[in-house]
């Protein structure tokens, strides 16, 4: 995908993975609709992302709302006149052993992780499936192909993006569609706060964001489905 001019949906674009990801895809000038809940950070990021030569326009709002993430696609359109991708960033880290599990909190990481991801792809689709070559890029994790003590809620939920990442793009990939998945183990950001270790050894936002610009740009005849991203020394 030749990306100047082409216009990309990132949700949890207010820090993180997200912040990092906009500011790399704006200096190739694409046009960036930022989504998240914390309106002054999504602004930030959209002046940012201005001064590097791509526009931006936030729409802020809560994912696991369904009236925000099905109309969220057609807002994103209506402003810039197209939607070529959706990068499906949003997510908490949910962690803790099952006995002692507060359900309401895991029901809470599976609408933020999965639930909201799936809704706003579904209505993403019909704009996506306009372009002759289009993209969605699923942020799961390492933990979406390994289990964990402890895990329950947060593997699971990633272990359903990978499921759906993969049969997504079986049932579309004829249509120009490209499905990739990003698996990372632990990047610096504030989701991650409570790890130890060093974190200048951990994953960096736009060690993933590099990832997602190699997934968009790679050849239109092929698609990188998953990619594992692992830091190279452990923490």
């Amino acid at each position: 995908m030749e990306l100047n001019g082409k216009v990309i949906l990132i949700t949890g674009a207010s820090g993180g993975i997200g912040a990092a990801t906009a500011r790399r895809l704006a200096k190739k000038g694409m046009a960036l609709a930022l989504a998240g809940r914390n309106v002054k950070k999504l602004e930030a990021v959209a002046q940012e992302c201005k001064k590097l030569g791509g526009l931006a326009e936030v729409f802020p709002g809560e994912i696991t709302d369904q009236d925000y993430t099905s109309g969220l696609p057609d807002a994103v359109r209506a402003h810039f006149g197209a939607l070529n991708a959706l990068f499906n960033n949003a997510g908490v880290f949910e962690t803790g052993a099952f006995d002692q599990a507060d359900i309401s909190r895991w029901d809470a990481a599976l609408d933020i992780n999965f639930r909201s991801l799936l809704h706003l792809t579904k209505a993403a689709g019909p704009h996506l499936l306009e372009n002759a070559e289009s993209a969605v890029i699923n942020l799961s994790s390492i933990a979406g192909r390994m289990t964990f003590g402890g895990g329950g809620i947060y593997s699971a939920t990633k272990h359903a993006v990978h499921a759906f990442s993969g049969c997504l793009f079986e049932d579309l990939r004829d249509r120009g569609l490209k499905v990739s998945t990003i698996y990372p183990g632990f990047v610096d950001t504030g989701m991650t706060s409570g790890v130890e270790g060093d974190r200048s050894k951990m994953i960096q936002p736009d060690d993933v964001a590099g990832t997602l610009e190699f997934v968009l740009e790679f050849p239109s005849n092929a698609c990188p489905t998953e990619i594992v991203i692992r830091p190279q020394f452990p923490l």
